[in-house]
């Protein structure tokens, strides 16, 4: 069974309350981002899996805010499609209550920092994308081997959270043990050769 596979966590129990299920629905959700985006690569089309980059983030980051900082209220406003906090106070308020929690630190504000702008380039067919289409005279897929391993890392690193959080939620001592010897293999032999060898 490929490694990509064994990530599902298929069968697994979750908490059925409110913020626990929405939490878990974006973990979910973030984690067939990557398994996508993984496959998008294998077939070589790397600005559809790009462009999943900010949807991979946005769902991991989400299920962390409902899972720690939500209220009732939210949840019932997302229920009615209401809730429209802004992304950038989701990340601020996930990094102040981490970090104020005991022996957790939060750095998600540096993560946003670092990529926000690419990752909106990339969802959005900015230049990031065009110009990445662009070779010579011709127009198609030039994507270098650096920014396929560095999008093959970025959702690898976004999955293996995300399933981590939902290993966690779970209380399943056996879907935590295969998500800590999944991201150990992964970076013990680079994420591009491991996961198309499994």
């Amino acid at each position: 069974m490929r490694l990509i596979e064994r990530l599902r966590l298929n069968g697994i129990e979750l908490p059925n309350t409110g913020s626990m299920m929405v939490a878990s629905s974006y973990y979910s959700l973030c984690m067939e981002h990557f398994r996508s985006i993984v496959a998008l690569t294998e077939l070589e089309l790397h600005g559809s899996a790009s462009s999943l980059l900010r949807s991979l983030f946005e769902s991991y980051t989400k299920g962390l805010w409902f899972e720690y900082c939500s209220s009732e209220v939210d949840i019932e406003l997302l229920n009615k499609d209401k809730f429209n906090k802004p992304f950038g106070l989701l990340v601020k308020e996930i990094d102040e209550y981490r970090n104020n929690s005991e022996n957790k630190t939060s750095k998600l504000s540096v993560a946003k920092k670092m990529n926000w702008k690419s990752l909106n380039n990339l969802t959005h067919a900015g230049p990031a994308q065009i110009t990445r289409r662009i070779s010579g005279d011709n127009i198609a897929s030039n994507y270098n081997e650096e920014f396929i391993k560095d999008m093959l890392s970025f959702s690898t690193n976004y999955g293996l959270l995300a399933a981590g959080q939902l290993a966690l939620l779970s209380g399943n001592k056996v879907a935590r043990k295969t998500v800590l010897e999944i991201s150990k293999l992964l970076f013990e032999n680079g994420y591009n050769k491991a996961l198309k060898r499994n």
